[in-house]
């Protein structure tokens, strides 16, 4: 008896303490709220076994730890909510900003035309519907601000937050057991949803009391698709997003124009950023801890509602070097006096906007292709990193750092593989995702 005591008492002593309430309700204004779950921290399997039947080859075995507990939305994110959010921001998402609209239901298959957004997907969607026909930049807009009103850290889930809760504590093929048949039980899918997705809810729960995490809408993480790294990992989150055919982000869950193999537990997807699908939407994690109200801005001191911005040659901590580095990336090799007169001119107009969870980079002269690579101070770590334009490049480009960075410096810009030469060029990278032929991707299956 001495060993299982022993065990258990290690167990108890390694688990993390939380005072948290199990559930956390967000009041998003104008009556509308949004429920979330509390999951605790802890260490999971993440993956799937070789036997598993409907088994992908990106889905292999590894011991995950979470640190931390976390809350997440008991629901994937609905039209309510996002209608919320758009009223109160002004916001207007990627797929109504562009020319070439959304990829919505015409009745047979996700068809782009420019009548296709989040307020017209292609089939009946209502209030409580899942909001789909939006990008990953558009769900991290949506989570900033909620972050702002919420008074705490609101984010898309990692992508190994979003399995641990999604299993709901079990290790089968789906969280209600293994056979085919829990799938017509627990999930919304092609057999019993052809013509498009069903109110969240109405499906049975995991044992955590979430929705709707099989099935329904793929829903976005914050991961960069690639595959695991071998070995055990703690709060994992890929930042590297050379690692597939081009840069993709995770999605998970499957959705009702997959099959059932699509909502297993382990089950990997992914997209690239500006996808815009009627099968596409997300659910939101939130911190436990609330934050400090931020410091009363002086008197006559003008007010910022998204982050802080400091101009300078490279960021708040550039430097000559570093600037002349990127500019000769973006002329594309000129001789260094034109380099260092064209730094004459634009001097003070490279910025950095700081948010709360991360900062925004508005290059000059930048282009849809380009990639910048950075490097940030976060938490009292030197990070750096790398992230290409896919968007507009006057709007800047979001690098998410988990917390308000103390410090961002541009180091470089790789050449652009794309240009935008026109307004009608730019709204024809306007980052469709038209569905893909198969084709080789690096021993994983094709995307669509």
């Amino acid at each position: 008896m001495r060993q299982p005591l022993l065990f258990v008492a290690a167990a108890i002593f390694a688990a993390p303490v939380s005072s948290a309430p199990p559930t956390l309700t967000l009041d998003l204004g104008g009556g509308v709220s949004l429920d979330m779950i509390l999951v605790k921290g802890g260490v999971f399997r993440q993956g799937s076994l070789p036997g598993e039947a409907g088994r992908g080859e990106d889905e292999t075995s590894r011991e995950v730890t979470l640190s931390s507990d976390y809350y997440i939305g008991r629901y994937e994110v609905t039209v309510a909510q996002w209608a919320r959010f758009a009223a109160d921001a002004g916001y207007r998402s990627e797929a109504e900003r562009g020319t070439s609209g959304g990829f919505g239901w015409d009745g047979r298959t996700l068809t782009q035309a420019p009548r296709f957004s989040w307020r017209s997907p292609g089939y009946r969607s209502g209030a409580r519907h899942p909001v789909t026909i939006v990008t990953h930049d558009d769900a991290l807009a949506f989570a900033r601000w909620l972050s702002r009103r919420a008074g705490r850290s609101v984010t898309l889930p990692t992508e190994a937050q979003w399995e641990r809760a999604a299993r709901g504590g079990t290790q089968t093929r789906f969280h209600g057991g293994d056979a085919d048949g829990v799938a017509m039980e627990t999930g919304w899918y092609r057999s019993n949803a052809p013509d498009g997705p069903r109110e969240v809810g109405q499906k049975q729960p995991n044992a955590f009391g979430l929705h709707d995490t099989s099935g329904n809408v793929y829903e976005w993480c914050l991961d960069w698709y690639g595959p695991y790294a071998a070995g055990p990992a703690r709060d994992p989150l890929q930042g590297r997003s050379d690692l597939s055919d081009k840069p993709r982000r995770v999605l998970r869950g499957g959705s009702w124009l997959k099959d059932a193999r699509a909502l297993r537990s382990a089950a990997r997807y992914r997209n690239t950023p500006g996808s815009r699908n009627a099968d596409n939407g997300f659910r939101v994690v939130a911190s436990v801890e609330a934050k400090a109200p931020p410091p009363a801005a002086a008197k006559g001191a003008p007010a910022r509602r998204r982050g802080v911005e400091a101009e300078g040659s490279g960021g708040p901590t550039g430097s000559g070097l570093v600037l002349l580095s990127l500019l000769g990336a973006l002329c594309g090799g000129v001789s260094l006096l034109a380099v260092f007169l064209l730094l004459r001119r634009r001097r003070g107009r490279l910025r950095t906007r700081i948010a709360e969870d991360g900062f925004t980079l508005l290059v000059p002269g930048a282009r849809v292709g380009q990639r910048l690579h950075y490097r940030c101070r976060v938490g009292g770590r030197v990070k750096t990193g790398q992230i290409t334009i896919t968007g507009d490049p006057s709007e800047g480009v979001f690098v998410y750092t988990g917390d308000r960075p103390a410090a961002v410096e541009l180091l470089s810009a790789a050449a652009a593989t794309t240009v935008a030469s026109s307004p009608r060029a730019l709204a024809s990278l306007d980052r469709p995702a038209r569905p893909e032929p198969e084709e080789p991707f690096r021993g994983y299956p094709s995307a669509y």
